[in-house]
């Protein structure tokens, strides 16, 4: 037994030294709460499967709405309805109609597309083909009922070389869940 000796005024003390093993790679969790008997569910011994499952989108569950602000556009410039005369607004809600929370799951930070078609189908304008995204995953936790909201302006001219006086469909979809949809119409004057 090793001893420490203290002076103190005119004796001497001496006390036992007490030896601890600390060695920070131990772990001080007994090993039955990381690796539990049985099969257990939980977020960290879990089913693979199930949570998989668990975190599922049912895109049933959803809606899309979409607004188009004026719905009449001149090429000739005229403003109308207090928005600039060369730019529409595209208003896209998307709605959790469950019950049930969910967290939406993007690759990037892309939230929606739009894409602007002739009565024959043809494409006019896809607004993610001249923008690049950030290369991050993100998302967005929708409560049962709850909408998430996107306000796009897009301008007239990038469309102007391409459109004559008609009526087109606009479409906006949700990034990642194209099955979550919205259309519209728009109609472009002389």
């Amino acid at each position: 037994m090793v001893c420490l000796l203290f002076a103190l005024g005119s004796g001497i003390l001496a006390l036992p030294q007490i030896h601890a093993q600390i060695n920070p790679s131990r772990s001080s969790v007994p090993d039955k709460f990381i690796n539990p008997p049985g099969k257990r569910y939980s977020i960290f011994a879990g089913d693979p499967e199930r949570v998989q499952k668990a975190n599922e989108v049912n895109i049933k569950d959803f809606s899309g709405d979409l607004s188009i602000e004026p719905k009449t556009l001149s090429l000739s410039g005229k403003a109308s309805d207090g928005i600039a005369p060369n730019q529409f607004k595209l208003g896209f809600k998307v709605k959790n109609t469950s019950k049930r929370s969910y967290t939406l799951s993007f690759p990037d930070a892309q939230r929606y597309d739009i894409a602007v078609t002739r009565p024959d189908g043809s494409l006019v304008y896809l607004w993610s083909e001249d923008k690049a995204f950030v290369q991050k995953e993100g998302s967005s936790f929708v409560n049962a009922g709850e909408t998430l909201e996107f306000v796009e302006f897009l301008a007239l001219d990038t469309l102007r070389a391409k459109v004559s006086p008609g009526t087109y469909q606009v479409q906006v979809i949700l990034a990642n869940y194209p099955e979550v949809t919205a259309k519209g119409s728009l109609e472009i004057v002389p």
